[in-house]
């Protein structure tokens, strides 16, 4: 038997592999350059497109572009032009990337040449994104997709092979923060965000640009659409100022900052006079917009930095995530100490039935400041803690059978103890009739029902199995027929045990929406006003007391007709006479 020791035999191995590798690169040649230098203008070698690392490129088997894999089966040719909106003319050396319809999945790209031209092979595809980039433009995105071929869409109606992409210029914020006396711990952030683009649909969808670090006292911010931005200054997750600007296409603008002195301010938050456990403090200002989220210890304190003066808004939110909240309001100038007090009673309560009876397992909410939910127990009770003060109003998820239920609130100040009774409930038989015009003849309609008490408040009626049936207090009341853009039809009823018929006539209404401002300028939330008929129908007197809502506005339906609007505000009396034209809408702004 011949052997063979194992130390030659692996040596022998070795040597023949290399001659192996030798011969073979002496017949083939070394194609290494052909991969070192890649065409990216040539539309014949879609490869390379895969082998980039742009954020926008890559390949599918790997986003990032560490192991670029080239896709194999069927592809889809886009070819086409880039132009400029403004002039015409053809875009050179643009980037032109595909990904698919999410934007999640790199597909290929290609670069224009001189005449603005681009081919590139995707994986086939229905449908795709296209980013176009362009240095002096700005970046915009189109959706395409075989479906809307025949659509007209602006932004696809052509195949893959004739797509026409218009870019527009870019425009530029110069941004400035002037704060000598602000020392910040982490880089300082400027950012844009297109609040409305002013660019034409055909431009395709704005790309976000990302934040840049600012350097030196001024810096550039590029590749925006024209249109309105909000432009942010942060430091880490702090937002040192806001402010929207309005900029043109093309245009350069620059956008001033500033802030400072700073102001520390040392506070707590009190539940009854007590410290609350953990939480946050959300803080805002009015003025610059600047806002941060600060933790609260377990000992309710809270420290903050604020980057300059102003009415600033702290907003304590519960580490439990029921709800439990408050907020403090205050002018700040120089170093503070801020409390923010939360007062809460003891709700105990009873509902019952028009006669007195209890209402036994009844589900039913209180919304105020914060909800809450309860049943009733067995006596038709039931017991809410730590409600914080504040006005609720009732409401029940299932009304027992043949009764009505009012709007109805109350204030919680303390502990307290609370009642809501049901009415007893009859029937209205309503038949309502709508005309377009006065030329045109009366349709039966089905129109929304209310009960209006003397504040104003609406409580909507409850249908019975007959669609123009509807439950009404056995002891009476005022009503309203209503929908907007129609004319409200009002009516009254004594008290009854029997049915009640009701017909109603609507034709188009007005509207007027006003507004209530103060002597400082502000507009006055919750703030009454009067609505007083001069040659128009007459109106209840709950139709006619109004109130401002939170943002200090109000919006009512009126009859055609002219009318006086009343209100005492804190500059003195003031009124103004307008005239309700149907179908229009009408602003009015006192004083």
């Amino acid at each position: 038997m011949i052997t063979i020791d194992k130390r030659v035999l692996a040596i022998v191995l070795i040597l023949v592999g290399g001659l192996a590798l030798v011969v073979g690169r002496f017949f083939l040649g070394d194609t290494s350059s052909i991969s070192e230098e890649p065409d990216i203008g040539n539309p014949k070698n879609p490869q390379v497109a895969e082998k980039e690392t742009d954020p926008e490129l890559g390949s599918i088997d790997d986003p990032q572009g560490k192991n670029p894999q080239i896709p194999t089966g069927p592809r889809t040719r886009f070819a086409g032009q880039v132009i400029d909106i403004t002039t015409g003319l053809p875009v050179a050396e643009a980037t032109v990337a595909f990904r698919n319809f999410k934007g999640s999945i790199p597909l290929g790209h290609s670069r224009t040449r001189s005449g603005g031209y681009f081919s590139v092979e995707v994986p086939e595809v229905m449908q795709a994104a296209v980013t176009v980039r362009a240095e002096g433009f700005a970046p915009s995105r189109w959706k395409w997709e075989e479906a809307d071929l025949n659509q007209g869409a602006a932004t696809s109606n052509t195949p893959a092979g004739e797509l026409l992409l218009a870019i527009a210029p870019e425009s530029v914020l110069w941004i400035s923060v002037e704060s000598p006396e602000l020392d910040f711990t982490d880089d300082v952030l400027v950012e844009s965000r297109v609040v409305e683009p002013r660019t034409p649909v055909e431009m395709g969808a704005p790309v976000p640009v990302p934040p840049v670090i600012l350097e030196g006292p001024t810096q550039r911010l590029g590749g925006l659409i024209a249109g309105r931005h909000m432009v942010s200054i942060r430091s880490g997750s702090k937002v040192l100022a806001r402010r929207e600007i309005e900029i043109g296409e093309g245009e350069e603008r620059d956008l001033v900052f500033r802030l400072g002195p700073s102001i520390q301010v040392s506070g707590s938050v009190l539940r009854n006079g007590q410290p609350v456990t953990g939480g946050t403090v959300q803080t805002w200002c009015r003025e610059t917009q600047a806002s941060a989220t600060i933790p609260v210890s377990e000992f309710g304190q809270f420290e903050a930095r604020l980057p300059s003066p102003g009415l600033w808004r702290f907003i304590w939110t519960s580490p439990t995530g029921n709800g439990e909240g408050t907020t403090l309001e205050q002018e700040l100038f120089s170093d503070s100490e801020v409390v923010l007090s939360l007062n809460t009673g003891r709700i105990e309560g009873r509902v019952i039935g028009p006669v007195g009876e209890s209402v036994i397992g009844l589900q039913g909410s209180l919304f105020g400041p914060r909800p809450f939910s309860f049943v009733t127990d067995e006596e038709g009770r039931f017991v809410i803690d730590n409600v914080p003060y504040g006005t609720y109003k009732w409401v029940f998820l299932q009304l027992p059978d043949r009764v009505f239920a009012q709007n109805r609130s109350f204030e919680v100040t303390g502990d307290q103890y609370e009642e809501f009774q049901f009415d007893g409930a009859t029937e209205l038989m309503i038949t309502v009739f709508a005309a377009r015009d006065e030329y045109s003849e009366p349709t039966l309609t089905n129109v929304p029902v209310y009960l209006l008490a003397e504040n104003g408040e609406m409580s909507p009626l409850k249908r019975t199995q007959q669609p123009e049936t509807f439950l009404w207090p056995r002891g009476g009341g005022v009503g309203v027929v209503y929908q907007r853009g129609w004319t409200p039809y009002f009516f009254s009823t004594g008290p009854s045990d029997f049915p009640l018929p009701i017909k109603a006539t609507l034709q188009p209404a007005g509207e007027v929406t006003v507004t209530l401002v103060g002597l400082d300028g502000e507009v006055l939330a919750n703030h009454p006003f009067k609505i007083l008929p001069l040659s128009a129908p007459e109106i209840p007197e709950a139709w006619a007391l109004r109130t401002t809502g939170p943002r200090g506005s109000s919006r009512v339906t009126l009859s055609p007709g002219q009318y006086e609007i009343l209100a005492d505000l804190d500059s003195g009396p003031a009124s103004a006479v307008i005239f309700i034209e149907p179908k229009e809408a009408t602003r009015l702004r006192l004083p």
